[in-house]
């Protein structure tokens, strides 16, 4: 039986949680689709300097949607492969500006029409009117604004829309990225969100297995199981073996597991209400059934 104290309703969680879970159906699809190793977020260095070339690597990183530590390890290791190069800002001395060398610039072209067909994959559920849609409110969760000036239409490359704010990808990824922010700020480290995740579902199917826990919270089997060996040796889940199935592992929440849950529960439903604190209630529900079709298997 749940344990109804300790879980809300799972509509009070699912911003975060559909937020993540395409994050995940972009990142396996990028895997399967993308060649030569190039990450997502390297991808988008390289598109915003095609787009913005000379800029510096503060307002790269901002364009990009990635902190400025990423921003920074990125950019360093695009210019130890030769893709990007620096050279001294003609207005500031004491700032470096980044371009593309020939090298990047052939790198990207050759990884956009991949990244295209992501981007096609991931919103193929929702057809050309729902796409429309999730990507407004993507962008007003994610806080993107448009980078189209009005009447202005700006190019492709190679099939892929200049203006980041058309990219789907790009906006789950940021808008996953102030997720983490919020969650953070609220909630602190310990519990992660997919931590917490995990003490939630299982307080709402206590003795469930590992399998079914992995399909429950939509996280592959190895990452589900060092999230449980973790929670377990911090004694805040219990696993036992199963009575019909020696093999088999139960998994349930302990006292110390359900009193975390009791302590940061209100925090995690603070960090969904200031995620999607500039939506309309129809627009969060609108936005939440866009997800799932995006995530159903």
């Amino acid at each position: 039986m749940a344990d109804w104290p300790l879980v809300p309703d799972e509509e009070a969680f699912a911003p975060g949680s559909l937020l993540r879970t395409a994050q995940q159906v972009h990142d396996r699809l990028w895997q399967e689709l993308v060649p030569g190793g190039c990450t997502s977020p390297q991808f988008a260095v390289l598109h915003r300097l095609a787009l913005r070339p000379g800029i510096d690597q503060r307002t790269l990183g901002e364009a990009a949607g990635l902190d400025r530590a990423t921003g920074a390890e990125l950019v360093a290791r695009l210019e130890r492969s030769g893709l990007i190069r620096r050279e001294r800002a003609a207005a500031d001395a004491r700032r470096n500006s980044l371009r593309l060398t020939m090298a990047g610039d052939t790198a990207l072209r050759a990884c956009a029409p991949w990244v295209a067909q992501v981007q096609l994959r991931l919103t193929a559920p929702l057809g050309d009117a729902g796409t429309g849609r999730i990507l407004r409110l993507l962008r007003t969760v994610a806080e993107v604004a448009t980078g189209q000036p009005v009447g202005q239409e700006l190019p492709e490359i190679v099939g892929l829309p200049a203006d980041p704010s058309r990219i789907p990808g790009h906006l789950v990824r940021v808008a996953q990225q102030r997720h983490t922010q919020f969650w953070t700020a609220a909630v602190g480290e310990r519990p992660t969100s997919p931590q917490y995740g995990v003490l939630y579902r299982l307080a709402r199917e206590p003795g469930i297995d590992q399998t079914t826990l992995a399909d429950r919270i939509a996280l592959a089997k190895a990452p589900t199981g060092e999230i449980v060996k973790r929670l377990v040796a911090r004694g805040e889940v219990l696993r036992d073996v199963d009575p019909g199935d020696a093999r088999r592992r139960l998994l349930t929440l302990s006292p110390q597991g359900r009193q975390v849950l009791r302590d940061v529960t209100p925090a995690v439903l603070r960090v969904q209400e200031e995620l999607t604190a500039e939506l309309t209630a129809d627009e969060r529900r609108e936005l939440l059934t866009l997800l799932r079709r995006i995530t159903r298997p």
